[in-house]
Parts: C-alpha cells; sequence; structure tokens
C-alpha cells in the first residue's frame, strides 16, 4: 500500500517567516451558470510540501527541469527521529549518532516533531520559529554518506528563521548540499521540506519513495507529492 507524505496546498497552508501564503480564487463556477468548475492558484513556489533542486541555492546547479525524473526513486528510506523544538539545529553528531541507518540509506526522513507540536495548531509559530540543519551536518552528509541523495523533513524549511545566527547556519547548509562548492562529481542532495511525517509513521515498513514535483519549467523548486510504499 502507499502512503501520501505531503500536505494539501492551500489557503490554510503554513507559511515559513514572512513567505506570501497561498492564495485561491473560485474563477469558474457551475453554481454560477459556467460550463466548468476551477480556480486560480497563486503561491510562490515555496510553500507547503516542496522540493529543492540545485539552483536553489547554487546560480550553476541544475534547475528542476533539467533532471532525470529516475533520480525522484528511493528504494532506501531511512526514518530517523531527531526531536527539536524552537530554533534548535540538527548537527553532525545528531546523524552521527544514527550512522548505521544513514549510511545504508538514499534517503532520510528526518521526524523532529515540529510539525505535530504546531503546525495545526499554531502556523505562525510553525513558520517563524521553527528548527533547522547547521551546516555540520550538511558537510557531514556529503563528504561521509554519498548514498543519500534526499533529506525529507517535517520543518517548513532547512533554515531555522528564529534568528539571523541560526537563518545564516542554514543557508549555508543549502550551500553545502545542493552543490554550491562543487563537491565531488557535482554532487548534490535534494531537500524537501514541510513534508508530512506523522508520529505513527513506522520507519521499519518502508519500503519505496516517489517523490513527484510539478513540473515547473526552469524552477529552483517546485510543490511536490511524495508516495511511500510500505
Amino acid at each position: 500500500m502507499f502512503i501520501l507524505l505531503s500536505y494539501p496546498l492551500g489557503p490554510t497552508t503554513p507559511t515559513y517567516d514572512n513567505n506570501t501564503p497561498v492564495k485561491v480564487t473560485r474563477t469558474s463556477r457551475i453554481a454560477d451558470g459556467r460550463t466548468s468548475n476551477w480556480v486560480t492558484l497563486e503561491t510562490i513556489n515555496h510553500n507547503g510540501t516542496h522540493l529543492d533542486a540545485p539552483y536553489h541555492f547554487n546560480d550553476q546547479g541544475n534547475r528542476l527541469t533539467d533532471l532525470d525524473i529516475n533520480e525522484f526513486v528511493f528504494i532506501r528510506p531511512a526514518l530517523l527521529d531527531i526531536p527539536k523544538n524552537d530554533g534548535e539545529l540538527i548537527t553532525q553528531a545528531d546523524l552521527a549518532a544514527q550512522a548505521d541507518a544513514v549510511a545504508q540509506a538514499d534517503l532520510l526522513l528526518i521526524r523532529t516533531g515540529w510539525a505535530t507540536q504546531c503546525r495545526h495548531t499554531d502556523p505562525v509559530r510553525f513558520g517563524k520559529q521553527a528548527p533547522g540543519f547547521a551546516a555540520s551536518a550538511g558537510r557531514y552528509l556529503i563528504e561521509a554518506r554519498p548514498s543519500v541523495r534526499a533529506i525529507v523533513m517535517d520543518m517548513p524549511s532547512a533554515a531555522s528563521p528564529l534568528n539571523a545566527q541560526v537563518k545564516e547556519e542554514g543557508r549555508e547548509f543549502h550551500r553545502i548540499v545542493l552543490g554550491t562548492y562543487g563537491n565531488p562529481d557535482d554532487r548534490y542532495i535534494f531537500l524537501v521540506e514541510d513534508a508530512r511525517i506523522d508520529p505513527d509513521l513506522n520507519g521499519a515498513a518502508l519500503k519505496r519513495v516517489i517523490v513527484a514535483p510539478l513540473w515547473l519549467q526552469d524552477a529552483d523548486a517546485a510543490p511536490v507529492t511524495i508516495l511511500a510504499e510500505l
């Protein structure tokens, strides 16, 4: 069976920091005498569950439609529980503590518990005080864990917006994993932010994960639907 690891995208979608919210306009209604129902969607490409391609932080990196669609299929997913609270950072030490699981994985699902804490009950806190990644975590994955090709997280971004210091740590994490510094073999790691990783998801049951982004031409990122096979 398959389950969704992504959230619906709509007007109630929490936003990262001060990002512009999603707007959905009911443009045509059968009830109003039109022939069909349809809507107009307005959003930045980093709202909701979305994938960052290398071009997001790397001006020479691949844009979304430069990528081979087979890169979005993962057969060795690993779920890591790394609890974090407001503004706390995931470090190299956090990942190294589960080194065996990381070493075998092509995709890491990072469950901090942040979405469970406040995504639905306090969306402002969810978007403005979230945890994030430290630069050391990026260096560890790029330098020591060559099998990892994607990171899926339950936070709105890999960069915590809590204050300037932790936000810059997250930006540097982005630069490292998205290949800004000319990593060996032009390696990069996709980032999937604001994913649905429920508390009852059993990591041992994960068999395969398919990450299907909206195929936006020349984009640095796009909303994504994630299917996990159990």
